[in-house]
């Protein structure tokens, strides 16, 4: 009987693009990190926060059949594709689901696909103080073609498959060491990750604050001359910026929200005149058009 509790090798953010011999360089998928136990013909699937996710993916039940080993643990992420790309909010609606009707309905109109990049133990042997590439070959051996999981390819040339992702609009790569172990969480110098970056000029339309300071902002886009509410950003707001904000903002405060799609105020928010503009960088617009991970970057004059 397995034990459900193998805590994931995370990789450290970095921002510039490795290039070394001893590193090989994956795709990352925009998706829901996802151990998957695999024995007696039984799966289990456990996040990366140890909680049980089996029951969101059933088709996922299937994968035994695929496996030349009687059990194993793999390592990888889970994906919703739409138009050949990761579609994060539809694995996140597929994640939270809990409702048996709806999780059958998903199942159907959002099948999920196993992006597999680890093998972690085979057979009840464990793997993970071999090399990386040693079980990378240990997974190819194993793990059959199969419409359900795909092993992620791994490419030599860190740049030039940076450069391919970001033109593909995708999350970024990650760089391993060939010759890492698999370590929990992020004690390690083996595994990177590099995002890519988009970028959006934004119009503020409101506020919050936190100790009478404002610390994030809300903003908005204009769509057929209304303007759309695309969420709120307090990342990379600096503490000389906040204090200059909590000045000049209030000046410009409103009772009516200026966002067409946004019109309820919630407690500590303020809306204001939309005459002042910033931009952002993120890594995506979710399905209800808000960014994700937005990070302010400058401010714009009017």
């Amino acid at each position: 009987m397995m034990n459900f509790d193998i805590p994931v090798m995370e990789p450290i953010l970095r921002k510039e693009v490795l290039d070394h011999k001893d590193y090989l360089y994956q795709v990352k998928w925009d998706g829901v990190r996802m151990l998957t136990y695999i024995e007696d013909e039984q799966v289990v699937l456990i996040n990366k926060r140890l909680h049980n996710r089996t029951l969101q993916y059933p088709e996922l039940q299937q994968l035994p059949h695929y496996l030349k080993a009687p059990s194993a643990v793999l390592d990888g992420e889970l994906v919703v594709l739409n138009h050949n790309r990761p579609d994060f909010s539809a694995i996140i609606a597929r994640d939270r689901c809990t409702k048996s009707s709806s999780i059958a309905y998903y199942e159907r109109v959002r099948p999920v696909h196993y992006m597999v990049f680890d093998l972690l133990f085979l057979s009840g042997k464990d793997l993970r103080a071999q090399a990386l590439e040693k079980r990378l070959q240990e997974l190819q051996n194993v793990l059959m073609d199969n419409p359900l999981a795909c092993i992620v390819e791994s490419f030599d040339q860190g740049p030039a498959l940076f450069q391919a992702v970001q033109d593909m609009e995708m999350e970024g790569i990650v760089a391993k060491k060939r010759d890492s172990p698999y370590l929990a969480g992020k004690h390690h110098q083996a595994w990177f990750k590099i995002k890519c970056q988009r970028w959006q000029d934004c119009i503020i339309g409101g506020y919050t604050l936190r100790n009478k300071k404002v610390n994030a902002l809300l903003l908005g886009v204009y769509r057929e001359k209304n303007l759309a509410y695309i969420g709120r950003a307090g990342s990379g707001l600096s503490a000389e910026q906040s204090a200059l904000l909590s000045q000049e903002l209030p000046k410009l405060q409103t009772d009516v929200s200026p966002f067409y799609n946004y019109k309820q105020q919630q407690a500590g928010q303020f809306f204001v005149q939309p005459l002042l503009g910033a931009r952002v960088s993120y890594l995506e617009w979710t399905e209800d058009l808000h960014l994700r991970h937005p990070v302010l970057e400058s401010f714009l004059l009017p």
